[in-house]
């Protein structure tokens, strides 16, 4: 797995998590200091996985795309790298 790739999978792995938590604290105890502090955090990875998608070099079309769609991203980018790395 290249540098790339593998920066990916950990971003993408760290922004799922985020966006869990996210989901976890609206749907059970919605602390607005949780949302404070989780949702900069969220937006943050979302946007580097983002951009680290969109600049990285020989990343499939349906890996870039998958890495745009909100709240989706992080587990569509991971499932997309998996099948980049086995083909590679």
């Amino acid at each position: 797995m290249t540098g790339v790739l593998r920066a990916l999978a950990a971003l993408s792995a760290f922004e799922t998590v985020s966006v869990l938590a996210l989901l976890v604290n609206l749907a059970a105890v919605h602390d607005t200091t949780v949302a404070g502090v989780l949702g900069p955090i969220h937006g943050a990875l979302y946007l580097s996985v983002a951009a680290t998608v969109l600049l990285g070099r020989g990343l499939t079309t349906r890996t870039r795309v998958g890495a745009l769609v909100p709240v989706l991203s992080g587990p569509l980018t991971m499932v997309n790298l998996q099948r980049e790395a086995r083909t590679a």
